[in-house]
């Protein structure tokens, strides 16, 4: 009789002691899910373009959490805006995770204008200017024995002094021999063409844009079309190398000015003189 209720009384504690645990564990479990947020995950925005002011806001309504990672500059972009973001965008990650981000600064970084005086021929300080985050501008050529030969740069109309440091994206014009230094050729004809395929050719014949006039109502000047030019193109006009050539622009060719097509790509050298 007294072993048969010690078993009945074990057996309950038995089944007591395995209803505390199994109510632990779900206790447990329950716990484990509310701390890592179970099955709670947010969309990661794109930040990329907002503002530092932006980001701030539209992680905060999501509960996440930023951190400036690293900061670079493009001169294309806003200062203080967004150029990267890690996670990226339309991860799904949980609630408070940390968004870490790369802004662009506020100022370029500066770098040294490499000594190529001298030393350098146009092709390859084109090249040293460009790896070095800078632009090549106009290209002014002057009496000197070698053709194409960096004899001089320039800053802003000031000639370069060594180990002179500049922002990046700085624009650098280059001072080059001329060869024998009276080579002419004819002028180019630019009228009807955009400003800025006018430029281009320019410096594809070793030509300087001079003065751009332009009339009312032009907004976009590269993109003007030329309607007068000087010197004028013609058979008997010339110019030196390095020389240049002021340009008038308007939004339209005016009426009664005839572009003709067929001269583009006449160019004739002129013997020195």
């Amino acid at each position: 009789m007294f072993k048969k209720y010690f078993n009945k009384v074990l057996g309950y504690n038995i089944l007591i002691a395995l209803g505390i645990l199994l109510v632990i564990l779900l206790f447990v479990q329950s716990g484990l899910k509310t701390y890592t947020r179970h099955d709670e995950s947010v969309t990661v925005p794109d930040l990329r373009g907002s503002s530092f002011e932006q980001v701030k806001s539209i992680l905060g309504g999501r509960n996440l959490d930023w951190q400036i990672m690293d900061s670079v500059y493009d001169m294309s972009k806003p200062p203080m805006s967004i150029i990267d973001q890690n996670p990226k965008p339309n991860s799904k990650v949980k609630e408070g995770r940390t968004i870490y981000i790369t802004i662009n600064a506020t100022k370029a970084p500066t770098t040294e204008i490499p000594d190529l005086i001298g030393r350098s021929s146009l092709k390859y300080a084109k090249m040293q200017l460009e790896s070095y985050g800078l632009k090549v501008g106009e290209l002014i050529y002057k009496p000197d024995p070698h053709l194409d030969a960096v004899i001089g740069m320039m800053v802003g109309g000031k000639n370069v002094t060594r180990k002179m440091r500049v922002a990046r994206g700085t624009v650098i014009d280059i001072v080059l021999g001329n060869g024998l230094g009276n080579e002419r050729i004819s002028v180019p004809y630019l009228i009807g063409m955009p400003l800025n395929e006018a430029i281009f050719k320019m410096r594809g014949y070793s030509l300087n844009t001079g003065a751009v006039i332009t009339d009312e109502g032009v907004s976009d000047t590269l993109g003007a079309i030329i309607y007068k030019q000087v010197p004028e193109y013609g058979v008997a006009h010339t110019i030196r190398i390095g020389e240049p050539i002021d340009l008038f622009v308007a939004k339209e060719l005016p009426a009664g000015i005839t572009v003709n097509t067929d001269l583009y790509d006449k160019m004739d050298s002129i013997p020195a003189q």
